[in-house]
Parts: structure tokens; sequence; C-alpha cells
């Protein structure tokens, strides 16, 4: 009977590592977003080239235009 209780601990312990690899792959899908929005930022000499700092944050300057919808 030892051989059932090794087997329900190993599929007991595959189904925490396919329950935390869904957990990950939720995390990262959720902070992609936050992660894509910019950089803080206090002046525009903080945010990369051809970047700009508006209210708080660097934006390209195709994001400019699309925020300003110019």
């Amino acid at each position: 009977m030892k051989f059932l209780e090794k087997s329900s601990d190993s599929s007991a312990a595959l189904f925490v590592m396919k329950l935390l690899i869904i957990l990950l792959i939720a995390l990262i899908a959720i902070s992609t977003p936050v992660l894509a929005r910019g950089r803080r930022c206090r002046s525009s000499t903080q945010c990369d080239y051809e970047s700009v700092c508006y209210e708080g944050y660097c934006y390209t300057i195709d994001e400019m235009f699309d925020k300003f919808d110019v």
C-alpha cells in the first residue's frame, strides 16, 4: 500500500505545481499593462530620447498624439 500513498503525494505535488504556473501566468498578464504605462518621472530629462514627462509618466511622441487626438 506504500505505492498508492506515493502516487497520491506525487499527483498532489503535480497539481500544486500546475496551479502555481497558472497563478504566475495570471500575475504576468495583470502586471504587464501596469508596467507598460510608462516610467515615473519629474522632468523630461529623466525620460528616454524622444519622450516627454507628462503627469508624472514618460510618454513617447506617438503616445502623446494618441492621448490628445491630434
